[in-house]
């Protein structure tokens, strides 16, 4: 289906993304760990690593049971992210209207 210099680069793109992209985000969460919006990083964080791991096993070994459990997870994660999102702002919101 692809060409094996094409994979060999995606795959190696997608664990360097990736890794980049955890990496910072654990920073970050390492700066806001104390404010609310640093358990939102953290999920983001979660999300991140199970999309490149997600994206590495794709063209590894193709559609598995382990990539469909993957893929439910990653939904649940980003839907659990997007709920603490709109928490997260409804607590600011709340905030600085009692100010």
């Amino acid at each position: 289906m692809f060409d094996a210099s094409l994979q060999t680069a995606s795959i190696l793109f997608a664990i360097i993304g990736g890794t980049a992209a955890g990496v910072l985000s654990f920073l970050l969460w390492n700066v806001l760990r104390e404010t609310p919006f640093g358990t939102v990083v953290a999920l983001l964080s979660l999300t991140l690593s199970g999309v490149t791991l997600y994206h590495v096993a794709l063209f590894v070994g193709g559609e598995s049971v382990f990539l469909d459990t993957l893929r439910s997870a990653m939904h649940t994660i980003v839907a659990i992210f997007l709920w603490l999102v709109i928490a997260t702002n409804e607590q600011i919101q709340q905030t600085v209207t009692r100010r």
